[in-house]
Parts: structure tokens; sequence; C-alpha cells
């Protein structure tokens, strides 16, 4: 299966376990897998045939700015049905939420969750 890579899309969200944190803005970075054919989109030269990005990362940023969730886990599965209910071409998706800088009482630079998650776990065919 053909893929489309968005690296590292850098944001601020108010999510976490603790209510601190759900009260601060804190850095998050997000990188997607976007598994579908590209067979067409090589022939046809339409962005219809593809993902357009953009909105891709508008679905992205969305989330991530939006609504408090406790869990990246959480976050990384809001972003990947989301991304099935927009783009009727992706077939799969893998998405990683890192949590950037966040003071839990350890010293770490990032922590992140990463799901893969297929079309039919989400949309009926």
């Amino acid at each position: 299966m053909d893929e489309i890579r968005i690296e590292k899309i850098r944001l601020k969200g108010k999510h976490g376990c603790y209510a601190a944190e759900r009260e601060t803005l804190t850095e998050f970075e997000v990188s997607l897998r976007l598994f579908l054919p590209l067979n067409n989109a090589a022939k046809t030269d339409e962005l219809s045939d593809t993902v357009d990005y953009p909105s891709a990362a508008a679905i992205v940023e969305g989330v991530i700015a939006g609504e408090s969730v406790r869990l990246i886990e959480k976050l990384a599965d809001t972003i990947a049905y989301r991304l099935f209910v927009r783009f009727a071409n992706l077939r799969a998706v893998e998405v990683e939420v890192a949590k950037i800088g966040t003071d839990i009482g350890y010293d770490f630079e990032r922590i992140s969750a990463r799901i893969f998650r297929k079309r039919e776990q989400y949309i009926s065919q």
C-alpha cells in the first residue's frame, strides 16, 4: 500500500491526566502515516485522488486545540477517526502523538503514543 507521511506537526493544547496539565498550554507533536492507493493521483495529477495535506493538518490542529482529554492515546484515536471521515480513499493510518517537555517529576524529552488503525474499524463499508 502506498503512503503519505506528514511528520512532526507542532501544536499547543491542554491535555493530560493532571488538572494543571489541562489548564496550561503544552507543546504536542503529531506525525501521520496515511495509507491509500496513490496510482490514480499519479496518473490524474488531481488533488481529489489523494489526501489534501492542509486539510489533514487542520484535522490534527482541531483535535489538539479542542476539548481537553486525559490521554494522548485518546488524541491519537480521535485524529484517526476524523481522518477516515474526511478522506474516503484513506485505507489505514498511523498516528503518533507526542507530548513535549511536560513536568511530571521525571526528566525526559517527550512521551508519545503511536496507534495503527484500519478504515473498517471506524467506518462501515
